[in-house]
């Protein structure tokens, strides 16, 4: 007696083939599925990073325009890659800003010097800098020299570019125009 012949059939299971479509449908659904995530934690990496970078510089730039704000004279400066320079006095002193290598960096109490003779001295003020430019403006637009008077300083116009070349994040540019209050305009 046969109960259970109806309901057992004894060619019923799975064909290799059926295995193996299933097995590379499966192979494909997680190879996206990882690559998804990667992406996703890449772009994460990417946004971090930007962020970081964009804290940093505006860190930067707000001490600069500070600084830059209180200019009784200028110095000397050096507008020239790679390592530009502006020794200027502050109204607490002889202060300078200047690029060595990636860093920029900013120097307090120099006295009567006209150069910057040793970099290392300075004080980090931001890293990954690959330029620092500055541009000086009179109030009729034309370009400020530094035999012309302090007074007839009108713009410094601040450009930092960082580059972050190890995560592929690439250049980014970040700009300030600072206004020195004490050049009498």
């Amino acid at each position: 007696m046969k109960i259970f012949s109806k309901y057992k059939n004894p060619e019923s299971g799975f064909t290799l083939i059926e295995i193996i479509a299933s097995m590379v449908i499966f192979a494909l659904m997680f190879t996206l599925a990882g690559m998804g995530i990667v992406m996703a934690a890449k772009g994460y990496v990417i946004t971090k990073e930007n962020a970081h970078m964009a804290q940093k510089a505006q860190l930067a730039m707000a001490r600069i325009n500070r600084e830059m704000m209180e200019i009784t004279t200028i110095a000397a400066r050096v507008d020239t890659q790679p390592n530009p320079y502006i020794i200027y006095d502050h109204i607490d002193g002889r202060r300078a800003i200047a690029k060595d290598g990636s860093t920029l960096k900013m120097f307090f109490n120099l006295g009567a010097a006209v150069t910057l003779s040793d970099l290392s001295v300075g004080d980090i003020l931001i890293d990954d800098v690959t330029q620092f430019t500055l541009t000086y403006y009179k109030s009729n637009s034309s370009l400020w020299t530094i035999a012309d008077d302090i007074k007839e300083l009108s713009l410094i116009d601040v450009v930092i570019v960082m580059s972050r070349e190890d995560s592929g994040v690439g250049d980014k540019t970040f700009s300030t125009t600072v206004r020195p209050r004490n050049t009498g305009n």
